[in-house]
């Protein structure tokens, strides 16, 4: 099934063969543990490419270009980790896209949760394109020397994050859905249930729905 990506590379081992190639090795620090429930989400800055739009989504207070998550007025953001080269990430885009739809007409969960997704090893035009070429619509970002993906521990791909507010400051990672969504259903049941405060974060979803 095609996706509307009209110049896709395929490479023996997907976006680690893609990474191999690309990573000069001095942009990404060493790996560190990966990041999964009850850990913070790495602090981080991101670059609004869809300025108005995404502004608007996020409700952004400020006029700046570059923002962090504590900018998101949510309590709760979903936060997708992609990359254009991984063949796994471009079978998914369906999928995802179809959350934030249902998230959107949610209307129990208006104001409460956010989408956006992060480009590992993407640069800002790459990430436009690819928005722009799969019709997405919730806010895409750039991790151009893939800084972020190195402190979450370097996750296999996608890999998908929802957070929450902590009271103390910064993003708690309450969830984590890595790889194929096997049912669109149990993980959306799942979003539902911890921002509705229903469930405490007590499982990783790893590769689980």
């Amino acid at each position: 099934m095609r996706l509307g990506y009209n110049r896709v590379h395929r490479l023996p081992h997907g976006y680690f063969g893609w990474r191999d190639v690309h990573s000069s090795g001095e942009d990404v620090p060493e790996t560190l543990p990966q990041l999964t429930v009850g850990d913070f989400f790495p602090s981080c800055h991101l670059v609004l490419l869809s300025y108005s739009r995404d502004k608007a989504y996020l409700q952004i207070q400020h006029d700046e270009r570059t923002i962090s998550l504590e900018d998101i007025q949510s309590e709760y953001i979903l936060i997708e980790l992609y990359n254009e080269y991984c063949h796994q990430c471009l079978k998914e885009v369906k999928e995802y896209k179809a959350l934030y739809a249902i998230l959107k007409e949610d209307t129990s969960l208006h104001g409460k949760i956010k989408m956006m997704g992060i480009g590992v090893g993407s640069k800002k035009r790459q990430v436009a394109k690819f928005r722009k070429q799969q019709m997405i619509d919730f806010p895409l970002f750039a991790d151009e020397k893939s800084g972020i993906f190195a402190c979450l521990g370097k996750p296999d791909l996608p890999t998908s994050y929802l957070v929450q507010r902590s009271p103390n400051g910064g993003r708690k990672i309450i969830l984590v859905q890595s790889g194929h969504i096997r049912s669109r259903k149990e993980l959306i049941d799942k979003v539902r249930s911890l921002v509705r405060g229903e469930h405490s974060a007590v499982s990783n979803q790893q590769s689980a729905l």
